[in-house]
């Protein structure tokens, strides 16, 4: 699988997960979860309320502690944060870019 279909398939993961309220399946990912939040939390406050909210639950449930967030980008969970931003606010409003 490409780069480009492996970021395309995690975007996907996260839109659905904005959408449909799931929890996050590993730390790692409700670190993520919670960043994203943050990003989109301006424009699409519904969304970025569901990933923090999942975050939060998965971090209680697991009794795991959130990475802070520039630990998040120097662990290399995020690597583009504009770039993840706008692919972000595109699939929340239903935009594809591929």
């Amino acid at each position: 699988m490409s780069a480009r279909e492996t970021e395309a398939q995690f975007l996907k993961s996260l839109v659905q997960a904005a959408k449909t309220k799931r929890l996050p399946g590993s730390n790692q990912e409700a670190d993520v979860f919670r960043f994203v939040a943050q990003l989109l939390r301006t424009r699409y406050p519904s969304e970025a309320s569901a990933l923090d909210s999942a975050a939060m639950r998965y971090f209680s449930q697991h009794k795991v502690k959130p990475r802070p967030f520039p630990q998040v980008v120097a662990d290399g969970l995020v690597v583009d944060i504009p770039r993840l931003r706008h692919a972000m606010e595109n699939g929340c409003a239903g935009i594809s870019t591929w």
